[in-house]
């Protein structure tokens, strides 16, 4: 089966997926990049696979940063001429009009997207976002980024069969990590994300300081940087400074061990269509502290079991459960080793198996069904 991926840019995540799809023999795989980068990543350009291409094109920067515009994109689709295209990430202009162009034709296509309407907008913001999801009512099938995804377009667009296809990467590395860890004196807290409001560092800086005192071995570990990084650093008392700790950008091939050398992780974001970086922490091992607004939560997070889910921007709240797993030596090996349990099923392979599956059910003839 001819299988085509269109997405925006060469993640890291998405390309373990894609390798490990290429590896099951299952698809003649092919991915299209809107583009290199992004304004927001600091990933370097990677080397790229046999299947990859980057599409020439250029962002309409009055448009918005993710209005990325790839003139010869039919072209190359049809040279590619696939048994089924899986779009992603609406508000690109090269996807509305694959979207669109492939509808018109009816050729079999996907739409593969995080949670919808998480960001809140305003009136006119609304009506463009309505008319930006309209294309996806026509699409083969709907690929959800998680359980509250599926929940969320299964709702918007009820004629249009909906799959639970969450974010997966690779956890081995994560997993090996984990068992190489060495015993220390701190608590660390660790935190893996932009230095910007929505990611909700300073929620998390606000409920330390409310505990920290408390738990004089707790600390805060953050990896990410950002355009609120100084304003974050000057938030947490001259008391505490010490103890909260900015180590700045991480190339991913020093990852797993950051990871595997804390004690807990914690993603307080505001607005997350998923956040991968859960998906690494369960790799590694770690209990979870996130919010409501995280897509991975109910996913990912057994309440109580391998961590706790907040209300987000409710430093009390995160406070309490932070003060609660700081203080219990035992509920954190307990929801550590859950968290470890739960890594097998996390893995690419099974997002790789999971695509197939998905595929064979939606364009039966392609596989000779």
């Amino acid at each position: 089966m001819k299988l085509l991926f269109l997405t925006v840019i060469p993640s890291p995540y998405q390309r373990q997926l894609f390798s490990a799809l290429a590896e099951t023999g299952e698809v003649d795989l092919s991915v299209f990049y809107f583009t290199a980068g992004a304004h927001d990543r600091e990933w370097k350009r990677p080397d790229l696979m046999p299947f990859e291409t980057i599409l020439d094109g250029r962002t309409v920067m009055k448009l918005g940063p993710s209005a990325h515009w790839n003139p010869s994109i039919m072209a190359a689709i049809d040279q590619v001429q696939p048994d089924l295209t899986v779009i992603s990430d609406y508000s690109a202009l090269t996807a509305q009009l694959a979207m669109r162009r492939l509808s018109w034709r009816k050729s079999p296509w996907m739409f593969w997207g995080e949670v919808p309407g998480f960001s809140q907008r305003g009136p006119i913001g609304s009506l463009i976002r309505k008319q930006l999801q309209a294309p996806i009512a026509k699409a083969s099938a709907i690929a959800g980024m998680g359980s509250v995804a599926v929940n969320a377009y299964e709702n918007l667009f009820p004629d249009v069969p909906v799959f639970n296809i969450p974010y997966f990467c690779d956890l081995s590395r994560f997993q090996a990590a984990r068992n190489k860890a060495k015993p220390k004196d701190t608590i660390d807290v660790l935190f893996s994300g932009q230095m910007i409001p929505r990611k909700g560092l300073d929620v998390l800086i606000e409920a330390f300081d409310k505990v920290a005192r408390k738990h004089p071995k707790l600390r805060i570990l953050t990896l990410g940087s950002g355009p609120e990084q100084e304003r974050y650093e000057q938030s947490v008392p001259a008391d505490l400074r010490e103890r909260v700790i900015f180590q700045g950008h991480k190339d991913p091939a020093d990852l797993p061990d950051v990871f595997a050398a804390a004690d807990v992780f914690c993603l307080p974001s505001r607005h997350d269509g998923w956040g991968v970086v859960v998906n690494e922490a369960i790799g590694a091992g770690l209990p979870i502290l996130t919010t409501d607004a995280v897509g991975s939560g109910p996913d990912l997070v057994r309440e109580g079991r391998n961590g706790y889910i907040t209300p987000a921007g409710d430093a009390a709240a995160l406070a309490t459960v932070l003060d609660r797993i700081a203080g219990d030596d035992a509920l954190r090996q307990s929801m550590a080793e859950t968290s470890a349990s739960m890594a097998d099923h996390w893995d690419v392979t099974e997002g790789a198996r999971r695509w197939i599956e998905t595929v064979r059910t939606v364009s039966p003839k392609a596989f000779g069904a």
